[in-house]
């Protein structure tokens, strides 16, 4: 099934094609390459205030640190239900629990809680 069309008044025809000199053409490409995105939508969002999107490099590691948490959090996800059980708590908890607080102070920030309960 082929995509609807747009309606005339919100196609992207009519653009402005501003004059810059070649440092400047290749600085927008640069940023817009920077941010994923062309160098159109880099220009039409800086000129209308529009928010610009995160680096890709920064998008990349988030969702790198989400999956890093993921994976600690199925971790301790499985010492709860061990300990739940009436088992006792492994050795290595505490070391477990430090590294989900580092890697949540990647995120916020030191020092920064972020709304969760010190551990």
């Amino acid at each position: 099934m082929a995509r609807p069309r747009k309606a005339p008044e919100e196609r992207r025809v009519n653009g402005p094609n501003p004059r810059m000199t070649t440092a400047e053409k290749a600085e927008v490409q640069q940023h817009a390459a920077i941010l994923g995105i062309s160098p159109s939508e880099f220009m039409r969002r800086c000129s209308l205030n529009y928010r610009l999107p995160a680096a890709l490099a920064v998008q990349r590691h988030v969702a790198a640190l989400a999956v890093a948490l993921l994976r600690l959090g199925v971790n301790l996800n499985q010492i709860a239900h061990h300990m739940n059980a009436g088992r006792g708590a492994p050795p290595d908890l505490s070391a477990l629990i430090a590294r989900v607080d580092a890697l949540l102070d990647d995120i916020y920030g030191p020092g920064d809680n972020g709304g969760r309960a010190q551990l």
